[in-house]
């Protein structure tokens, strides 16, 4: 039961990097517009530093992440996608702890 939602999890925040945001992102607005930059944007603010400092950077992710970091994990997901100015407010943040600062 807790495999199935943790699947489910997963798939949900990979249909908003691989399918909403990137439509999102060819309208206009955002400073990102790959689906593996959404991705750093919202693990390094999951985490508050860079992603990799905290998990395996030799596996994915997104196979890393319990049940509660993935809906943390979506849920900042759609703060980005709902609006340009979050994601870029996010992804500054992000490139700060990938410079260390």
């Amino acid at each position: 039961m807790e495999r199935d939602r943790t699947d489910h999890l997963r798939r949900e925040l990979l249909e908003l990097a691989n399918d909403h945001f990137p439509a999102a992102a060819r309208r206009g607005g955002y400073p990102i517009v790959h689906n593996h930059c959404f991705l750093r944007v919202v693990y390094d603010n999951l985490f508050s530093e860079k992603w990799q400092r905290v998990l395996d950077p030799k596996k994915a992710a997104i196979r890393q992440l319990d049940e509660t970091q993935l809906r943390r994990a979506i849920d900042l997901g759609k703060q980005v996608l709902a609006d340009p100015a979050t994601c870029k407010i996010l992804n500054e943040r992000s490139l700060r702890w990938r410079r260390g600062g």
